[in-house]
């Protein structure tokens, strides 16, 4: 896959992006639920977290493997430029965090409820703080960068094509991950929940097209993660 050549045409970049969602949210966790079926749902909470956090070690491992080439070269390339490139992710952070903050208040003033898949986060957070940390904080952020960013930059000519596109598809999967029945899918409303999810998406893929480094767009991702887990657990403490 690092290795472009003519025949890696635009349509087929974005199907592999794609098919690396499938992979990563629908198809991989089957396989590997059914594998370890035993330890994810032993009653020791310590097994049962580290057969959660193995599935995501596993997936972070798959995208080294394909990305290797290309992910090394933008750490070097990251390292070398740490303050210019932390500048820039943390500017656009900033930005996607105070729009994504206007959106959700309006959509909470509509539907006065927060989204289902945050409320299900806020349930990990309290329930198991270790493994929220490292996975939100840590493997998360690279694990979606890579797969919702790199894997189909190559296939917009676009910035602003890439921008929108990856950022709803991003904003999808995540209001998806939200919902427990058929009926909530149909439900338009809840879908009010992609306007904040993707006005942050959209900063992240900015920072990320920008720069062209996905360390850059990663950094955005895990500062935003991991205030907003400190700020969960201090919430949660605090009662």
């Amino acid at each position: 896959m690092e290795k472009k050549n003519q025949k890696q045409t635009p349509v087929l970049i974005f199907l592999f992006g794609i098919l690396l969602i499938f992979l990563y949210q629908g198809i991989l966790p089957i396989f590997y639920s059914a594998l370890l079926k035993n330890f994810l749902a032993s009653e020791n909470p310590v097994i049962s977290t580290l057969a959660n956090l193995g599935y995501y070690l596993l997936f972070a491992g798959i995208l080294w493997i394909i990305y290797h080439k290309s992910l090394k070269e933008e750490w070097n390339t990251f390292r070398k430029k740490k303050k210019e490139l932390s500048k820039i992710a943390l500017s656009n952070w900033i930005m996607g965090f105070l729009l994504m903050i206007i959106s959700n208040l309006i959509v909470l003033s509509i539907l006065g409820n927060i989204a289902p898949n945050e409320s299900q986060n806020r349930d990990i957070i309290a329930q198991a703080p270790v493994f929220a940390i490292t996975l939100m904080c840590l493997i998360g952020p690279f694990i979606e960068e890579v797969v919702f960013r790199k894997s189909m930059k190559d296939a917009f000519q676009n910035k602003y094509a890439f921008i929108i596109v990856t950022s709803l598809i991003f904003a999808s999967l995540h209001v998806l991950n939200g919902f427990n029945e058929i009926t909530e899918i149909l439900n338009w409303k809840q879908w009010l929940f992609l306007v904040p999810y993707s006005s942050l998406a959209m900063f992240f893929a900015k920072a990320y097209y920008e720069t062209d480094n996905i360390f850059t767009s990663t950094l955005a991702h895990m500062v935003h993660n991991t205030l907003t887990v400190l700020l969960i657990l201090l919430t949660t403490f605090i009662k």
